[in-house]
């Protein structure tokens, strides 16, 4: 893990910053619906097909929620975004909603730390509010100590080693 976690910093190093980038880089962007890693419908930027606004969010580029979720179900590729339709959404509603949860969840990080909170909260605001300890670590400042809590937790067993890796080491730069 000290490996992946040195690498995660060149890598930072190299992108030159944590931002909204990361969580698209993470999540990829699949303009037609697919099942998540939780076996959840999904489509664009990891937009989930099972929130109460999924059906206006599809009905504004002109697509039905019942012919998206039917690709899914037959692995077909009728109902389709556009690659900037996915990133619209994403741009417009998933990750303003998850940055939003970042910022309650531990007002005024450092724009680093911000990031990757954000990208942890994509997955749902339940999902970064678990994080107790962290949260304790980030409002006293502690990086090493809050890059710690989320390198050791089950989030980061469940996500690619790399999206961890990277989340840990712009918790750790406290910037």
């Amino acid at each position: 893990m000290r490996a992946l976690y040195v690498f995660s910093l060149l890598i930072i190093g190299a992108a030159g910053e944590c931002s909204s980038g990361q969580t698209q880089i993470n999540e990829g962007t699949r303009t037609c619906c697919y099942y998540d890693t939780k076996g959840i419908p999904t489509i664009g930027v990891g937009f989930n097909l099972q929130r109460s606004d999924a059906t206006s969010v599809m009905a504004k580029y002109k697509l039905k929620l019942t012919d998206v979720l039917a690709d899914c179900q037959k692995s077909t590729k009728n109902a389709c975004l556009t690659t900037a339709q996915a990133t619209d959404i994403f741009n417009n509603g998933n990750y303003p909603e998850a940055s939003s949860c970042a910022s309650t969840y531990a007002p005024g990080m450092p724009t680093s730390v911000h990031a990757a909170l954000t990208d942890i909260a994509f997955a749902g605001c339940g999902t970064l509010n678990q994080f107790v300890k962290m949260k304790a670590a980030l409002v006293a400042k502690q990086w090493k100590t809050a890059s710690d809590e989320l390198k050791s937790s089950k989030w980061c067993t469940d996500v690619k080693s790399t999206r961890c890796g990277l989340d840990v080491a712009c918790i750790a730069s406290g910037k």
